[in-house]
Parts: C-alpha cells; structure tokens; sequence
C-alpha cells in the first residue's frame, strides 16, 4: 500500500530501486506490528503481507525481490513470538499451518512471477529482434529495388554502346589497342548484366544446388585476386572440403567474397601485413574465419543494419548477412588481440 502510495505521489517519475525497496521494507514492518497486536500468527489477515511480496517480485530486480520475500518470512514468523497459546491449544496448530503456508505460498509466489517475467523478457527480445529484422529487410528490398531499376536503365546505353564500339571495330583497320580494351570492358559489362539476370531468375524461382566446398573456396580465391591484387592474402584451405557440398543459389559467392573485400579494404588502411583467411570444416560446417587489422567500434550491429560512416553505409555487410541468413549461416565479427575477425559458417548438405 505504502509503495502504491508513493507511486502515485511522485507518478511524474519512476522511483528507484532503493526508494521501493525501502517503501516495501516499511510496509512489511508496519503490517507485521499491526497484526502481531491483533491476535498475531492467529490472525485471519495475515495474508494481507503477501501484496509486498507480490509487489516486490513484479518491481524490484531479483536480488531485492529475494530479499524482500525472505524478510517478509521473517517478519512472519516472529509472529509466533507474540502468539499466546498453551501448548495444548487447538489454535497451535492452525497457526503453525498459517505460517507454514505463508513461507510455501511466498515462495511459490516469486517463483511463478520470476518466471513470467524471464518469459516476458524473452518475448520482448524476440519483437526486438524481428523488428530489427523487419527492418533491416525493408532497406534491402529499397535497395534492391533501386539496384534492379539501375540494371534495367543501363542495359540500353550499354547495348548500345556496344554496337557503337563493334561498328568502329569494323571500320578501324588496323584497330588500335584502346578500342580493343574499351569493347573488352564492355562485354565485361555485358556478361556482368546477363550474370544478374541469371540471379535474380534463381532467386525469384528459389532454385539452389549443391556446391563443392572446395571448388567454392577456389573461386572466392580467384574473385579476390581480381577485387583486391594489391593486398596480400594468406590463405588456409582444408583439403577435406573436396569431399563436402554446400546448398546455395549464385548470391553465394559475391556475399561470401564481399565480407572479404571489406576485411581488405581496413586491413590496407591500417596495415600491410596480409590479410588471414581461413577455409575450414568446423562442427559438421564449412567455416570461413578471416582476420585483419580493424577497430571494434559497432561490430555489434555490424550486419544488422545500413550504419553511415566515412567509408559508406555497410550495406555490403547487411546484404552478405542475409544472404547467409537465407542459407541457414551465420555471420558475425568479434575482436580479439587487437585485430577484426570475421566468422562466416554454412551449414553442409546432407
């Protein structure tokens, strides 16, 4: 009662932990000398001392709410102090059972409240994580929208500028080099265009296949050596791989050779040491662990969300991570001994 009053009185802001604490260890107190001068144990409202009991496994954390519960059992039993029985009384009995069920229905209390609060705190941990995933989807179908429209917008200039380029082929004899490598660059565009066209029919119609672990790893080695020549790479490959697949679609290899090109790209601004990449099976799961030179700043959220920054906005991170997520991996930084380590698994197929 003393704590609802004080609530309502300073309503305008949350009282502290100590201030309910100290209004609970009043109330007890105060209910305690009330019944213990009105017939004591024996006294039918006795039960009455189970609201700061309640109120304190709602409110406090559970060490407060432990210690208010086992003051309200002591508070309690010292009842039997100023309880007037003659050992033969009928009365002794019913009250040894009153206080009995008092400590039984106290514990029973702040277990069963201690447990709905862990399961509330689960389910608001869980909104709190669909909601950050909601999200983050949100900005991915925005930017893959945005993505799909600029495929789409320069698909013509480029086929138009690659019949440009095959017309002054034909016309420049003897051709030069340059325009051989401006139609070279170009069909790279091309084939880079049509490779988009192939990955979102996968992605539309959900089709995935089994891939080589160690033809995957091969490829990722490859893709780098194109993305990032200038920055050494050491790598560490299990020769197991060869005889385990992964279930994936064509978005694989660009998510898994994206959280390496970023690695790169901070290890070359801090260091020129190489960049280590490991590709391993790990508890039945091919495991990627990539190790450089970084800073911990927000490696938490890493990957959850679009985060700007100097160096852009970590959509490459968002995007790779659920790209794992829809494959049933993981993919998560830590920092350890002053370097960024990346962790990327996949489960195997069976």
């Amino acid at each position: 009662m003393i704590l609802l009053i004080g609530m309502a009185v300073f309503r305008k802001r949350r009282l502290t932990v100590i201030w309910m604490f100290a209004l609970l260890l009043l109330e007890i107190v105060a209910l305690n000398l009330l019944i213990a001068f009105n017939g004591a144990a024996s006294n039918p409202f006795s039960a009455v001392l189970l609201i700061p009991v309640v109120m304190a496994c709602v409110w406090l954390p559970h060490s407060a709410a432990v210690a208010v519960v086992g003051l309200s059992i002591a508070a309690q039993w010292t009842q039997w102090q100023f309880t007037q029985f003659d050992a033969s009384h009928a009365m002794l009995a019913h009250a040894q059972g009153m206080l009995l069920g008092f400590t039984i229905t106290s514990v029973l209390i702040m277990t069963v409240v201690f447990y709905l609060r862990h399961r509330l705190n689960q389910q608001e941990h869980q909104l709190h994580a669909l909601r950050e995933k909601q999200l983050r989807n949100e900005q991915l179908l925005a930017i893959g929208t945005a993505a799909a429209q600029l495929t789409h917008e320069l698909a013509t200039p480029t086929q138009a500028a690659q019949w440009l380029l095959e017309e002054a082929l034909e016309k420049t004899q003897p051709t030069p080099d340059w325009l051989n490598d401006l139609s070279l660059q170009f069909s790279r565009i091309q084939n880079k265009l049509e490779h988009w066209r192939h990955v979102t029919d996968d992605v539309r119609h959900q089709r995935t296949v089994s891939i080589n672990a160690l033809a995957l790893a091969t490829e990722i080695q490859h893709v780098m050596q194109l993305a990032r020549p200038e920055v050494a790479i050491s790598w560490q490959v299990e020769h197991q791989l060869e005889s385990v697949n992964i279930n994936a679609d064509r978005t694989l290899l660009p998510a898994l050779s994206n959280v390496i090109v970023n690695a790169c790209d901070a290890q070359k601004q801090i260091s020129d040491a190489p960049v280590l990449a490991s590709i391993m099976t790990h508890q039945n799961g091919f495991c990627i662990e990539v190790r450089n030179a970084g800073h911990s700043d927000n490696l938490s959220q890493l990957g959850q969300r679009l985060m700007p920054s100097d160096d852009g906005h970590g959509a490459g991170a968002v995007i790779s991570n659920a790209t794992l997520e829809k494959f049933g991996g993981t993919l998560r930084w830590t920092h350890a001994n002053n370097e960024v380590v990346t962790w990327i698994t996949l489960p195997l197929s069976s």
